[in-house]
């Protein structure tokens, strides 16, 4: 069931229209120079109402507050007498100090707040659970490790507000762990913006940041990388709470790795090396999307030496990622290894969504690539390794466990670990995430089926327009089953940037996402067009048996008349271009209004991934 180049292209180009490529991480959108201005921040907005979020397991909030500061004086002091604790107690005093908060020094006077790490004081076993509790004269801050700790630091500074010229801590006991201990996000850094991002991080308990070139290549790092693992590195020694990542290509801009070139896999442990050395704890390794492929054969290895030591692409891999481990270990490197596969769901890059190859005679040449790589991965890969896949589709919004077992099939009963991409399909016609709530659809007590009891969420975590999503997504792995999106948004977007101005953002979406809806559905209609005459092209030109052909034919006709009947039939030109401008001069007035709001690094952000409206002598 190959479809002709030209129907593939046409089928491409519908799926482009469909989305908003420009959150795409492979093709990252072009920074707004403004953003890289230092002095073009976030917004820190001060709580009226201090409340934890995201919501703990067990929380009673009390009707007493105690006085922090006053005057710009700390009325209280802080016992902390580990390297650890002074840790937490910096974090604390990092965070408030967003608010021109005095610090809290280090005394016996007075009123304290008290931090400990304490192991022996816990129940449970969860690694990064704490608590905050409030004894007479003393606020205690009990960690079951140091991460925790941290943790019940970021805490305890959402409670804190000011009241006039007074500064207070609303006394609360708070009990609290994580649903899921590994919550990974992709971002991409901006320098400038790294250190106030990494603030934002801590304060809502998103337990990693990921780096990565620019061009995702595993070749080196470029000046951009290099400078913001430096930056982490300053402030992690510091404050601590987020755990560093590095994601890795294998197969990037035509440089395809050689397993058996040792020069390659010296240049390889080399930039890992350096990365432990700036405190990154996780390694990811992407073999997706570009390496070398052949219908009816999958992924192939393209080096003569490769071919000659390994039986397929599977199996090196395997050897190289048993190798850095190894390697890893050896120079007590404490570094966690994850590995993406080329078949990481069964919405394939190249033959697409493999169910279609069911019950014809090409399902074997479609199958048996995927289950004889999975299968080796399953079989030879370390099982300190973790494996990447995103679900049953690329951007998944619902798993099943008969998904699950399906993937474990594959993968000699090896549980996966979700990479999770669904973060761009929330919204229709538009890849972009903001101001939505995470929102998926996976069994009960996911956290406990999933491997390594952690998700991967793809996207640009620290951009501007993504944070409240990317908070929401963070609120669900922290909550668990217990998490409610609706709410869950509207808590975030209060915290960034305070209630009286989410009318305006949310206004600001509506508009956006109108005029994406008025563009992409026309572009829809036409390009079903398109599609009508590639597939009349080939009708006659098919080698393949006639009987299949013609089913496959009807298929692809199906597909035509739902694509061009998903969306209304076009208005006249005229129309469409005074929808189009009308909505242009509205969401311009809006961001207007945001910038003097003073949320210019949003505005900025916002501007940078509008749609851009269509040239209008074109039909299209």
């Amino acid at each position: 069931m190959r479809l002709s180049k030209h129907i593939t292209f046409i089928l491409v180009s519908i799926a482009s229209v469909c989305v908003y490529a420009q959150n795409d991480p492979a093709n990252p959108a072009p920074i707004d120079e403004r953003i890289k201005n230092n002095t073009i921040k976030s917004v820190w907005v001060e709580q009226e109402t201090a409340k934890i979020y995201p919501n703990p397991v067990s929380v009673v909030y009390g009707s007493k507050q105690i006085l922090l500061a006053k005057d710009g004086k700390a009325a209280v002091s802080a016992k902390a007498d580990s390297e650890d604790e002074i840790k937490a107690l910096n974090l604390f005093n990092r965070l408030i100090s967003k608010f021109g908060y005095p610090e809290v020094p280090i005394s016996n006077k007075g009123f304290q707040i008290e931090f400990r790490v304490d192991p022996e004081d816990f129940v449970v076993v969860d690694g990064q659970a704490y608590k905050i509790e409030c004894e007479d004269n003393t606020i205690l801050l009990t960690g079951i490790s140091p991460r925790a700790l941290l943790y019940a630091s970021a805490s305890l500074s959402q409670l804190v507000f000011r009241d006039e010229n007074n500064i207070l801590i609303r006394l609360a006991e708070v009990f609290d762990f994580p649903s899921y201990q590994r919550r990974m996000f992709n971002c991409s850094p901006v320098s400038s913006q790294l250190e106030d991002d990494l603030d934002w991080m801590a304060k809502y308990k998103m337990e990693s940041i990921t780096f990565h070139n620019r061009n995702f290549g595993w070749f080196g790092m470029d000046d951009e990388l290099k400078n913001n693992l430096e930056i982490y590195k300053n402030w992690s020694d510091k404050y601590g709470g987020v755990e560093a990542v590095l994601l890795m290509n294998l197969y990037r801009d035509d440089t395809d790795i050689e397993i058996t070139n040792p020069e390659h896999i010296a240049l390889l442990q080399s930039t890992i090396e350096f990365a432990a050395e700036q405190g990154v704890s996780r390694i990811l390794l992407f073999a997706d999307d570009s390496p070398p492929f052949k219908y009816d054969e999958g992924y192939y290895l393209d080096s003569e030496n490769d071919k000659k030591k390994f039986s397929s692409m599977a199996e090196a891999h395997c050897a190289l990622m048993n190798t850095l481990l190894q390697w890893s270990r050896e120079e007590q490197h404490n570094i966690e290894y994850y590995y993406c596969p080329s078949f990481y769901t069964a919405e394939e890059m190249h033959y697409g969504d493999m169910k279609l190859f069911r019950d014809t005679p090409w399902e074997e040449d479609a199958f048996k690539p995927l289950e004889r790589d999975l299968g080796i991965i399953g079989e030879k890969l370390d099982p300190e390794i973790q494996i990447f896949w995103t679900g049953p589709y690329v951007c998944t919004r619902k798993i099943t466990n008969e998904d699950i077992d399906g993937w474990k099939n594959y993968l000699n009963g090896r549980t996966p670990f979700l990479f999770d991409n669904s973060i761009f399909s929330h919204l229709e016609f538009t890849a972009r995430t903001f101001f939505t709530a995470y929102d998926n659809d996976f069994p009960k007590d996911f956290q406990n089926i999933t491997a390594g009891n952690g998700i991967f969420i793809n996207g640009d975590a620290t951009g501007e327009t993504s944070k409240a999503s990317s908070m929401t997504a963070n609120a669900f792995m922290w909550e668990g089953d217990r998490y409610n999106g609706r709410v869950s948004i509207m808590e975030a977007m209060n915290k960034l940037y305070g209630a009286e101005k989410i009318p305006a953002l949310m206004r600001y979406r509506e508009i956006e996402l109108e005029l994406c809806k008025v563009i992409r559905q026309r572009q829809i209609w036409f390009a079903a067009d398109e599609l009508w005459k590639a597939i009349r092209k080939t009708r006659f030109t098919t080698q393949k048996n006639p009987f299949y052909y013609h089913r496959n034919y009807g298929r692809l006709k199906a597909l035509r008349m739902q694509v061009k009947y998903s969306v209304p039939e076009p208005e006249s030109k005229t129309t469409y271009k005074e929808k189009c401008v009308e909505l242009d001069n509205d969401r311009r007035n809006l961001l207007a209004e945001i910038e003097s709001m003073g949320l210019q690094k949003l505005s900025y952000y916002l501007q940078s991934e509008m749609i851009s409206l269509p040239d209008f002598g074109s039909e299209e």
